[in-house]
């Protein structure tokens, strides 16, 4: 067995960066920040990349970071960028005012969705907000990939709104298959080993 091969090297899923795919960092990528993160991206071109962290949430709720805003829910951080500003992911479709980002996922925020947020007004809505975004210049993204500091997978919808923050990274590299799964054995932070 030749060690590097078979378990350190990462290996390429044949999933091309787009807008609507998900990153995975590698365990062997132990940036302070985005060490285990997941992270879906909202816009992917030539001009660089953009997009939000899914499982790395605050201790904050929405409301005590935006006091006119009645939403109980957990903060989630998004990224580095633009910290002070809000942004958010939900599944009321309506393309006019929102970005699809997937189908049934948008992107964008107004104040009718906030209100229908705040009054609870349909049953079925999901959503989250997100202080901050990640975002990559032009070609930092596919340089940082061919480095193996990330994976790129198709969509997993159930990783955005169902799978509980802490437990996301696992799940997104469970899905990956096999030639993954001995990630999950790696220590959260290399440097602890």
């Amino acid at each position: 067995m030749d060690y590097y091969k078979d378990y350190m090297n990462v290996r390429s899923t044949g999933v091309d960066l787009a807008s609507g795919v998900m990153l995975i960092s590698t365990p062997f990528y132990n940036d302070a920040f985005f060490n285990r993160t997941v992270v879906l991206i909202l816009d992917y071109s030539e001009k660089g990349a953009s997009g939000l962290i899914i499982n790395k949430l605050s201790h904050y709720t929405v409301q005590k970071v935006y006091p006119s805003w009645h939403v109980d829910a957990l903060l989630s951080v998004g990224g580095p960028v633009l910290g002070e500003e809000v942004f958010s992911l939900h599944t009321f479709a309506d393309p006019e005012r929102f970005s699809q980002v997937q189908e049934g996922l948008y992107a964008g925020m107004d104040p009718v969705l906030l209100a229908l947020i705040e009054h609870h007004a349909v049953g079925t809505l999901k959503y989250r907000f997100f202080a901050g975004y990640s975002g990559w210049s032009e070609g930092q993204l596919d340089e940082e990939v061919a480095q193996g500091m990330w994976v790129v997978s198709p969509y997993v919808p159930q990783l955005v709104f169902d799978v509980p923050a802490p437990k996301v990274w696992d799940a997104a590299v469970w899905q990956l298959g096999d030639d993954y799964r001995h990630w999950l054995t790696f220590p959260n932070s290399l440097w602890m080993n």
